[in-house]
């Protein structure tokens, strides 16, 4: 009996190892697939992810059904049975992918056999990222999940303004637009895409994800906003969800049931439901009254071993390697997550799948030279001015010499200020600023400050991209997380090759897992993070560093492209770690 039950409830635990085995079904299990009826090995496929004799058993499925009816009445059953098993936590992403991959290759077969009036869509929606935000995967993964559910989607890419969206969504007409984004500027740039759409008197159905959006700022806020009918979508799912909704009720409907009486909302009360009332400052850059921290002021700074910039490639992935951080890899990117797994399962699949398949992708990698780490960094004079970091350089550098190694001795060179950053400040807690971590003015000493930024390259998107668009979804998955990630393991590498530079490595704890925790000396500030929120500083640190000679740029909205790119500013005071303002 135990055994029977365990053929009929889904263990996502033998089925992920299963999936990923390389061991041959046996005799018996062909022979047991072989023997249900076509309709149920061809659901069974779908929901298994199993490619292997698909078009033979489409070919008998062809002679008892039309083409529409085995998509329709046949394989969209085993997609929905692999959403049910999703959304109840008993089926992971990488899983999901795979069955989409299968359904993809079905439907591509069977359009052989299909008259071109016959194709049927059950719904159509222009999908799109925001203006200025360069993340995709995302909006991606919604589209494969809409896409082989029976939709049309109409996939615009990155850097979308709304007017491209809209012009879409007349010329196809649509049934819907979903907008993605990935940080909290994106956010606001939705607000302002719903504000236009009110304008033109729209009322486009809109479904709205991405990292730093949250169903309480879509629903309490948005939706007082919007005249037409908005959603929150935390997965693909939820769009899935949505789409269906909307095809299956009156849209007007739908407004009239989910919107309250419409008031003016202020972008201080929608920042406030978004990340707290903490975020105002950072984003409107509202005046307050200088309070200094408690922060020690150093009497002994590192010494760098050169001012000025430099670049370094030809880092070996190795190296590299060891710096990623798997938790964020395996659970994050690749969102393996533990569910309803025991500690002990879950350390059982990463030990005997996860882990196989990320030191295969690993060898591929380097095989293919699919990433090429480069980074440009460099030190700088620097003086502190109340919430300023001041950065200096020698009088009289032309262009050429500005974005190379200085000469620069204290005691003769002239130096004029080159650039500032302001940085907001704590209004309670400690008071702290970024700032407040380098000598100030008053001390007349210069302190050393850091900046990186460093890349993969623009390849890792190039085949991301190849990836996605021939339909190898799960490996699209794979890859573009691990070359997210490899970007982040690069900056973690290169901010401890700083740290020895200036000699304070002796802090650095011996685990490198205990570095993710800011086991060392110092910190590390990225543009669009707490301490430092406004992104467009970006520019000021382009300026400095010119990461445009290793192949990174900036968007419109301040984003590095290629995507798998990180810039930061490393300070190196004992006090200084993660804060929020």
């Amino acid at each position: 009996m135990a055994d029977k039950e365990r053929k009929v409830v889904y263990d996502p635990l033998q089925e992920l190892i299963a999936y990923y085995s390389t061991k041959k079904e046996d005799e018996k299990d062909k022979t047991e697939r072989k023997n249900l009826p076509v309709e149920d090995r061809l659901k069974n496929r779908i929901i298994d992810g199993e490619k292997i004799g698909l078009q033979d058993d489409l070919n008998e499925a062809l002679k008892k059904y039309s083409p529409i009816d085995i998509i329709n009445k046949i394989l969209l059953e085993g997609m929905k049975v692999v959403g049910e098993l999703f959304g109840s936590g008993q089926m992971q992403l990488p899983f999901v992918l795979q069955s989409a991959e299968v359904m993809k290759s079905a439907v591509a077969y069977l359009e052989k056999f299909m008259e071109k009036k016959t194709s049927e869509s059950k719904g159509k929606i222009v999908l799109a990222t925001v203006k200025g935000d360069v993340h995709d995967i995302g909006k991606n993964l919604v589209d494969i999940i809409l896409t082989n559910n029976g939709y049309t989607v109409y996939n615009l890419g990155i850097k979308c303004p709304i007017e491209k969206m809209i012009e879409e969504f007349e010329k196809q007409e649509a049934d819907a637009i979903g907008m993605s984004g990935l940080l909290v500027k994106s956010t606001l740039i939705m607000k302002e895409n719903l504000e236009v759409l009110n304008e033109r008197n729209l009322k486009i159905p809109v479904v709205l994800g991405g990292a730093a959006l949250t169903r309480r700022f879509v629903e309490q806020d948005l939706k007082k906003i919007y005249q037409g009918y908005v959603e929150y979508a935390e997965d693909a799912f939820d769009g899935l969800r949505f789409m269906e909704k909307i095809k299956s009720q009156n849209v007007y409907e739908l407004v009239s049931q989910s919107q309250v009486e419409q008031t003016a909302t202020s972008d201080d009360e929608l920042l406030d439901n978004l990340v707290g009332s903490d975020a105002k400052l950072a984003f409107f850059d509202e005046e307050k009254a200088f309070q200094k921290s408690n922060v020690t002021v150093l009497d002994e700074i590192p010494s760098p071993p050169f001012w000025g910039v430099k670049i370094v490639d030809n880092i070996p992935l190795d190296e590299i390697f060891k710096y990623v951080n798997e938790v964020a890899l395996f659970r994050g990117q690749w969102q393996f997550r533990k569910r309803k797994l025991s500690d002990e399962e879950y350390d059982q699949l990463v030990k005997e799948k996860i882990l196989p398949i990320y030191e295969e992708l690993k060898q591929k990698v380097k095989e293919k030279n699919l990433l090429k780490p480069k980074v440009v960094y460099g030190y700088f004079p620097a003086q502190s001015d109340k919430n300023d970091l001041i950065i200096y350089k020698p009088k009289n550098l032309n262009e050429t010499e500005l974005h190379n190694v200085w000469e620069i001795d204290f005691d003769k060179t002239q130096l004029e200020e080159f650039l500032r950053f302001t940085f907001p400040r704590q209004k309670d807690k400690r008071n702290l600023c970024i700032s407040d971590f380098i000598l100030p003015v008053e001390s007349g000493k210069f302190d050393v400050v850091a900046f990186h930024v460093v890349t993969v390259g623009e390849e890792a998107t190039e085949y991301s991209k190849y990836l996605y668009s021939n339909d190898h979804y799960s490996d699209y998955l794979f890859f573009h997380g691990l070359s997210v990630e490899t970007a982040e393991a690069l900056a973690e590498y290169w901010h401890k090759k700083i740290r020895e530079e200036l000699k304070i490595d002796y802090a650095d704890a011996k685990e490198i897992k205990k570095l993710f925790q800011q086991g060392y000396r110092g910190s590390r500030y990225s543009f669009g993070y707490p301490a430092c929120p406004n992104l467009e500083d970006q520019v000021k640190l382009f300026k400095l560093l010119r990461p445009e000679r290793i192949g990174v740029t900036l968007t419109d909205g301040y984003q590095m492209v290629p995507e798998q790119s990180t810039s930061a500013i490393i300070i190196h005071h004992p006090q200084a770690k993660y804060f929020t303002i």
